[in-house]
């Protein structure tokens, strides 16, 4: 089982995030999927988010802007690859939208229900190994990551 705490697992191009929730897995998909919930905890600490759209579905097309602690705006958007309801959500991040695709790789997000609770599985595919290091030292993004299911984790100890 995992534990209450963020395991991060580093493999060449591939980060690997893992948590144990006690919430069941319906709850956290319902949180991952629906743009109510994910105004509420979505990014690192300290960033808020504004949706332009959400079509939660394969192929769909998320656009959202992310406002830093730092002032900035960061533009994103997410396409749907392939979602599993309540088992996994697989997405292609591209871009901002506007032709920068400064920060492009794949997630998939897996619920694995145990017991009562369930584990969460996030990861994030990169092109090389070199892309990751590049996005990391310049976004801090493993960093993020593990901020992101932290603030997850907050978020569900409010509703649950």
């Amino acid at each position: 089982m995992i534990k209450n705490n963020t395991e991060t697992i580093i493999e060449n191009n591939k980060v690997t995030y893992k948590r144990y929730f006690d919430v069941p897995a319906d709850l956290l998909f319902e949180v991952w999927s629906q743009g109510e919930h994910l105004t509420e905890w979505w990014g690192p600490d300290g960033f808020t988010l504004t949706i332009n759209s959400l079509d939660f579905s394969n192929g769909g097309i998320w656009d959202f802007v992310m406002h830093g602690p730092d002032g900035h705006n960061y533009k994103n958007k997410i396409q749907f690859i392939e979602i599993k309801k309540p088992i996994s959500i697989s997405y292609k991040h591209i871009g901002d939208g506007e032709g920068d695709e400064d920060v492009d790789f794949q997630s998939r997000i897996v619920f694995e229900g145990v017991g009562e609770g369930t584990n969460l599985i996030m990861e994030q595919i990169f092109s090389s190994k070199a892309e990751l290091e590049r996005v990391n030292e310049k976004y801090g993004a493993i960093e993020g990551g593990k901020q992101h299911i932290g603030n997850l984790a907050k978020y569900l100890e409010k509703i649950k």
